[in-house]
């Protein structure tokens, strides 16, 4: 919450450095898409585990929805680092960190998803 606020404090403040201005406006952008991203990722596995079970005779196969919302998720998460620019390589390696150890939680979570979720 202090990092949020001091960022919003900053942003707000007039200055004449309008190129490190936006800078620190789509890096803070990119932290708040992340962190949004990443609490539906967890909200899906806990619906993952609560829908087909953890383990043992009682799992099930996934239901519907949640097949279309890990394809979806999926396939905006790559738009997502596709949006990146050459420039903002090191920004795009983050989300990728961020990211992409919850998105491989939900691929050793569910079978039968594509070699491309480990990428």
């Amino acid at each position: 919450d202090a990092v949020v606020s001091d960022a919003k404090r900053a942003l707000s403040k007039s200055t004449e450095d309008s190129t490190g201005k936006e800078a620190v406006t789509n890096v803070f952008r990119a932290a708040q898409a992340v962190e949004e991203f990443g609490g539906i990722l967890v909200t899906l596995k806990m619906e993952i585990d609560d829908s087909i079970g953890l383990s043992g005779e009682d799992v099930k196969p996934l239901p519907d929805h949640v097949q279309k919302a890990l394809r979806t998720i999926f396939d905006r998460y790559t738009t997502y680092l596709n949006a990146f620019g050459p420039d903002e390589n090191y920004l795009r390696k983050k989300v990728e960190q961020e990211l992409g150890t919850k998105m491989i939680h939900l691929k050793m979570r569910c079978s039968g998803l594509g070699s491309e979720w480990g990428k």
